[in-house]
């Protein structure tokens, strides 16, 4: 069955984005080997509605033609863009399924940080893995600003510094 993974590219003062979701920095971070592999064991991502990208920005540059589950307020008729299906899901619960079905014995990754704190709160993320950037750019989007009280352990299962990056996996343990 299909694990849910959070995959991101961090500073080192903990945003994956600038304020107006930027993501320019990361991109000098995230072409190593590592990061390729990943890209090979992704079999359908699941992203918000603020994530739901036009054709001049694909997911992972479109090199992923996976399905792709957009959670929305608002659901409509499924979308194809540069090769990519867009299917939007009025709830995460839902859109985690449906990927996980999607994906088979590969994985879903989670993009944009509401989504993997929604995930993260509601018990369905199983890992996290974390590429490190020597960077730091004072202000922007965090990755774990609103999470649920209470702790949530974590297991390290990898640690690998290459090209510049320091990455991090982690098993949620539930």
């Amino acid at each position: 069955m299909a694990k849910v993974i959070i995959h991101t590219t961090m500073t080192l003062d903990g945003f994956i984005a600038r304020p107006n979701d930027e993501i320019d920095w990361a991109f000098k971070y995230s072409a190593d080997e590592m990061t390729k592999e990943i890209i090979a064991e992704i079999g359908a991502v699941v992203m918000g509605n603020g994530g739901y990208i036009t054709e001049n920005a694909l997911p992972y540059g479109g090199q992923v033609k996976v399905p792709q589950f957009v959670v929305t307020h608002k659901p409509r008729d499924p979308v194809t863009i540069g090769g990519l299906t867009f299917t939007f899901v009025n709830s995460i619960e839902r859109a985690v399924a449906l990927a996980k079905a999607a994906a088979g014995e590969k994985s879903v990754t989670l993009l944009g940080a509401s989504i993997d704190q929604q995930c993260l709160n509601a018990g369905l993320v199983d890992e996290i893995m974390i590429h490190l950037a020597p960077v730091l750019i004072g202000k922007g989007i965090r990755l774990f600003d609103n999470l649920r009280a209470g702790d949530t352990e974590l297991e390290r299962i990898e640690l690998v510094a290459t090209g510049g990056i320091t990455s991090l996996r982690f098993r949620v343990i539930n």
